[in-house]
This record gives C-alpha cells, structure tokens and sequence, in this order.
C-alpha cells in the first residue's frame, strides 16, 4: 500500500514540476482566460445598462458569479491533462507501456492531474485578487462556512470533471481521433456547468433537462455555495448529490476503461 501511495506521489510530484517548467505557456494560457473573462464582463455590463437584475441576479451578483464561475471552470479546464494526453496515447499505441506499468492507468492519470491542478488554482486565486482590485462588485463568501463548503465543492466538482475527461478521452479507442467529440464535450460541459450563464438565467424546460445531467455540479453549484445563495441544509444536500455524481462518474469512466482494453486495437504501434 504505501508503495503503490508513493507511485503516485511521484506521478503527482513530476507533473507539478512539468507545470513549474512550463510556467510561461501557463500564463499566456492563464492571460487568454482572463481576457475572454472581461469580454464576457463587457457583454453583461451592455446587459445591465438596459435592466437593473437578469433571473434574480442585480450586476454585482453577476459579476460575483461570472469571475468566480471563471475561476472554478480554469481551475478543471484550460490545462486539463486527462483528455488529450490519454487519446493520444492511444491513438500512437504507447498505452501500451502504461498498462503494464504497478499503477493503475486511470488513478496513474488522476495523481497527474492533480498536480498540474495545484498550478490552476494558484493562478485562478490570483485572478480574483486582481479583478478585485479594479472591480469592487467581486464581494468574498459571506461566511468562513460559506468559504470553505465551496472549496469542498469545488474538488468535489474535479473528480467529476476529470471522470467526464477520461471517458472522452477513453472513445478514442473506438473512434483513433475524437479531436471533433472532445471539442463538443467541452462545448456541453462548460454550457451545462453553468461557466458560460448561471443555470437560472435559462428557460424552465432547459433547467429541468440540466438539473438531471451532472455538469450542473461542475461550476454552478461550487459558485452559489460561494456566493450564499444556499442554506446550511441546501449546501450539505447538494454536496451529497455531487458527491453521488462523483462516484458515478467515476464508475463510468473505471467501467469504460476495463470495456475498452478488452478490445485493445493499437493504431500506430
């Protein structure tokens, strides 16, 4: 046990160094997002000129929300290395060296993961202190409760993230190049997670399809728990249900990994 424990420290510790060295693609990575976030801010900005509160939310609640929904989506996305890497170790044949390697292939890419993370989520801190330097509407958590239930949240919405990544990446043994479905996959994620609009703002029949789909627990539920627009009973019941969705999806991805070898089919190698 603590052998297989220090495999995957080390997988953990190599891919936080691999993010150290790559810094400056990070940042300019980092710098993308943050531009796309003040154009987002831009358009609701046009929005509430016209209007004084869209679905409940007035502006600051709005731009509570777009940041630190932003800020949640890059910590899971704009580096995830769980979908691409695995889809193309498949598609070049070289998934062959890890299947045989001590450590199991999807807790191997979780322990990766993880550690490119712990880059994410220093620069998505950094993020909000900055925009809370030019934007005084970006108001904290209201409570330290508050706070620290969205930092639970919130790595419990990465274990379903990075479930969904890994079976995208994982079609790829069907499919040789899901280049087009992983492009899709992150379209319906971040659309259902509620990173591009909180999930209030849509029609009342699309909420009911999201409110049956997982994503919604990605962004929207880590970003309400932090704003405190959940009670005390509301944040424990929808932690549970992410965490019901977490072990499912993770399920899922374990169960179409072992499906998947059973008719390895090695394009390239």
């Amino acid at each position: 046990m603590k052998r297989t424990l220090e495999r995957y420290y080390a997988l953990f510790s190599a891919n936080l160094q691999e993010a150290m060295v790559y810094r400056f693609a990070f940042f300019t990575n980092f710098l993308a997002e943050v531009v796309k976030t003040i154009v987002m801010l831009e358009v609701w900005m046009a929005v509430y000129r016209q209007r004084s509160t869209v679905a409940g939310f007035d502006y600051s609640m709005m731009v509570t929300y777009l940041l630190v929904s932003q800020a949640v989506n890059n910590v899971y996305g704009f580096r995830n290395d769980a979908e691409r890497p695995i889809s193309e170790k498949i598609r070049k044949g070289t998934i062959v060296f890890d299947l045989l390697r001590p450590v199991k292939f999807v807790n191997a890419r979780l322990a990766e993961n993880v550690g490119q993370t712990i880059l994410q989520v220093f620069f998505a801190i950094l993020a909000l202190l900055g925009f809370r330097v030019f934007l005084p509407e970006l108001s904290g958590p209201p409570s330290l409760f508050c706070g620290l239930m969205f930092a639970v949240s919130v790595s419990v919405g990465f274990f379903i993230m990075f479930s969904v990544s890994v079976m995208s990446g994982l079609l790829a043994f069907w499919l040789m190049n899901n280049w087009g479905l992983r492009s899709a996959k992150t379209a319906i994620v971040n659309f259902f997670s509620g990173a591009l609009v909180p999930i209030a703002v849509l029609p009342g029949w699309l909420q009911k399809i999201v409110n049956m789909l997982p994503f919604k627990n990605i962004v929207y539920v880590p970003t309400m728990i932090y704003m405190g627009q959940y009670d005390r009973r509301e944040i424990f019941a929808y932690i549970g249900i992410q965490i019901f969705w977490a072990a499912v999806m993770w399920l899922a991805a374990k169960g179409l990994f072992y499906l998947a070898i059973r008719r390895v089919s090695i394009n390239g190698g």
